[in-house]
């Protein structure tokens, strides 16, 4: 046991001045993120849908004195989707589990993207103000439940990935080892979306926010992936505490891209508002 732990650990030291150096890189980041974003939790949670998603405010919830969430009712379902999985997920103690969802669910999430991929397209079309047909008049709801089921899908397939990635030892078992699983976890889905769509103000505030939280957790963890691709230190790490330098520098990135991708938007409209679309 000492002799696997020794081992463990000296396959993941790093050298001091990439530690420093990520370490002030991140300083750096979130110190301007922090200054060059709207003021408050609301604003930057904002500052994180305005890299990310239209938010046109026709296609958004809003929560106190009509103010708009961070991002529209699809993103919103999506990144609440993949929180809710994420959380389920590590509540029933298959957090670290690396294999992917069976055949047999994957087919399940095959129709969850069909949905969503339809009422996308048919929401997208209605955005012309001369266009007419369509297969039905798109609303917020279906909005939020479409993306609702591609984000639980999409924490399916990325944790697993993550975890394949990441760990030494890896957890054999599947992270949706069974349909009743799954049934558990669409009913708890549904509730939370449920309750938003009851338009309770404090729901929506708080799945709003837990929402743009999703994004960064989202593209931290697709980042700390490459980072430690890169210096070569995937599948040597046994601990969650082991990873604060992978999970910084993913961070980090996170905040560059959203940061970077926040600047150029508001370079070329000039307010933190969403798109303007004439609607018929």
């Amino acid at each position: 046991m000492v002799t696997m732990e020794m081992e463990a650990t000296a396959s993941i030291s790093t050298p001091r001045w990439l530690a420093w150096g990520v370490i002030i890189a991140a300083i750096t980041v979130i110190a301007l993120w922090l200054l060059g974003t709207p003021a408050g939790v609301e604003g930057k949670a904002d500052a994180v849908g305005y890299a990310i998603c239209h938010r046109i405010p026709d296609r958004s919830f809003t929560t106190y004195d009509s103010r708009q969430l961070p991002l529209c009712a699809r993103c919103t379902g999506i990144y609440t989707g993949v929180m809710t999985g994420f959380l389920l997920i590590n509540l029933t103690g298959y957090g670290r589990a690396s294999r992917l969802p069976s055949w047999r669910m994957g087919l399940v999430f095959v129709g969850f993207l069909a949905f969503f991929g339809i009422d996308g397209l048919n929401s997208y079309f209605h955005l012309f103000p001369n266009f007419e047909g369509g297969l039905y008049e798109p609303n917020n709801t279906l909005r939020l439940i479409s993306g609702a089921l591609i984000g639980l899908t999409m924490i399916h397939l990325l944790l697993p990935l993550f975890n394949m990635t990441v760990w030494r030892y890896l957890d054999e078992r599947r992270a949706l080892p069974n349909f009743r699983m799954l049934g558990v976890q669409l009913v708890t889905l549904a509730l939370v979306v449920a309750a938003m769509l009851t338009g309770n103000p404090f729901v929506l505030l708080v799945t709003g926010l837990l929402s743009a939280f999703g994004v960064l957790m989202v593209l931290t963890m697709v980042n700390a992936v490459m980072f430690m691709t890169f210096i070569r230190r995937d599948r040597t790490y046994t601990n969650w505490g082991e990873l604060w330098l992978p999970l910084l520098a993913g961070l980090t990135v996170a905040l560059l891209l959203v940061g970077g991708i926040d600047a150029a938007r508001y370079m070329f409209t000039g307010t933190w508002d969403g798109f303007i679309f004439a609607q018929r």
